[in-house]
């Protein structure tokens, strides 16, 4: 299938959904509860998010997750860090006024994506930089990476969640030696107009030249997805003036 005919499948998928999260709360009838299901079909869903435990993996500096059980067993408080397990980060270019998260829309974290397999490249290569060289070898088998893209990249690196010292891979300041975005590639991605990047791995550097993109850290699961044709949902928390909240994010695949 051509590239796009596929971004237009995108496109019709995100609105379908977004019409059927307007009609939430809506008071809507059962004939149209019925015509959104329809409307809403696709074949497999993906959870892109890692579980919430106490044992995860976190950055120097960051709050332990507490989860709290009463006497029945039943979690009665969670305490998270905005940097806990799978989070949304808005990142903004260094003259432009933050966007935060409470800023954002529902059709902001409705989400095309397309996905770029990068795991022979990046597994067991610590502090490994993404080129725009391996991003434009991409796009050669695919067609131009689309203007309001999510481009979702595929380390591998989510095999090493459950050993935190092995994820993280601190070097001798606390700084994370787990694959990133060389500045290149993040200027390709610049001029591609994308909306964010998503990523199996922690605290990737990715600052935009002008604007703001969604950041999407501690992915798992992202080689279930096609190279193009998924649809990404991003549930952050709406904390108030927030830059960073922990997510739970799904791929919708048609």
């Amino acid at each position: 299938m051509a590239l796009h005919n596929t971004w237009a499948t995108h496109n019709r998928w995100a609105a379908l959904a977004l019409a059927a999260l307007a009609l939430l709360g809506s008071g809507c009838t059962p004939r149209q509860e019925a015509e959104a299901s329809r409307q809403l079909a696709f074949t497999r869903t993906v959870d892109l998010s890692q579980v919430v435990r106490e044992d995860v993996p976190y950055l120097p500096g960051e709050p332990r997750t507490r989860i709290a059980r009463g006497g029945d067993g039943v979690i009665r408080q969670v305490q998270i860090g905005s940097r806990s397990g799978t989070l949304l980060r808005v990142v903004a270019a260094p003259d432009d006024t933050p966007t935060t998260i409470d800023d954002l829309s529902p059709r902001d974290l409705v989400l095309p994506a397309v996905v770029i397999d990068l795991r022979d490249q990046v597994q067991d290569h610590t502090g490994y930089r993404i080129s725009a060289g391996e991003l434009e070898d991409w796009e050669r088998r695919n067609g131009s990476i689309p203007k309001g893209a999510l481009v979702l990249l595929v380390t591998g690196w989510d095999v090493r969640w459950g050993d935190p010292a092995t994820y993280l891979d601190l070097d001798s300041a606390g700084h994370a030696q787990s694959p990133s975005v060389g500045a290149e590639a993040a200027l390709l991605l610049d001029r591609r107009g994308v909306i964010g990047l998503g990523i199996d791995a922690p605290d990737t550097a990715y600052t935009p030249a002008k604007g703001y993109r969604l950041l999407l850290e501690n992915l798992t699961s992202l080689e279930q997805l096609p190279p193009t044709g998924a649809t990404v949902v991003v549930g952050a928390l709406k904390i108030q003036a927030a830059q960073i909240s922990p997510a739970r994010v799904i791929a919708l695949i048609p």
